[in-house]
């Protein structure tokens, strides 16, 4: 698996867009959307489980999009959880990876309905593993879908679990992953963070397809 670190300077307000090929992800953290850039962007009522939808209109109840095509964009809402979006030929998908979810298998879930070969992933900034204190019976539920190497006693890298639960799932050898490097609660100047002020702000991260 081939995962690079992408080198975003982020300005005051956790604002970025960043190019990939083919397509570019949107961060928006604490400086919020400027009017209008929303509206061609499809948002999820989330509800930290592994319910999917594809062709979505918007505000329906689930974690994850398929979305046909590139007239609209793929979005999800966080605050330590882990945005995830996949994006192919023809298709471009979006998931919120909490514990919840994960434990539910929303990541496998994902791959095994992801009608394309992917072109790739990317891992958006979410709490990292030195900051992701979780309870034994969450670690241990977490675990079950990991694969071999460790994650750092009582917690958990949201990161490797997603990547794991995908490849188990049939993500292919060698699949470019692009991995946004940001914690939301080490950068609580840029980023809104639950774990760090109980907030009830989101991020908000896209794709668009170009």
């Amino acid at each position: 698996m081939k995962i690079c670190d992408l080198d975003i300077k982020f300005p005051a307000g956790g604002t970025a867009d960043i190019p990939l090929p083919g397509a570019c992800l949107k961060i928006r953290g604490r400086g919020g959307c400027v009017p209008g850039e929303q509206d061609d962007v499809v948002f999820l009522t989330q509800v930290h489980g592994a319910g999917l939808v594809h062709d979505p209109s918007g505000g329906e109840e689930a974690d994850g999009m398929i979305i046909r095509g590139s007239d609209r964009a793929a979005g999800i809402k966080t605050a330590d959880c882990l945005p995830v979006f996949i994006k192919s030929h023809g298709y471009a998908a979006a998931f919120h990876a909490g514990w919840r979810g994960l434990s539910r298998g929303i990541a496998a879930r994902m791959m095994e309905e992801f009608p394309e070969k992917p072109d790739f992933v990317v891992l958006g900034n979410c709490i990292c593993s030195n900051c992701y204190h979780v309870g034994e019976d969450v670690r241990e539920a977490l675990l079950r879908t990991a694969l071999s190497g460790s994650h750092p006693p009582g917690r958990i890298d949201l990161k490797k679990l997603v990547l794991d639960q995908m490849i188990t799932a049939g993500l292919p050898d060698g699949s470019d992953v692009y991995n946004v490097p940001e914690c939301t609660m080490c950068r609580p100047d840029l980023f809104f963070s639950y774990r760090y002020d109980v907030t009830d702000e989101r991020n908000l991260q896209w794709i668009v397809i170009t």
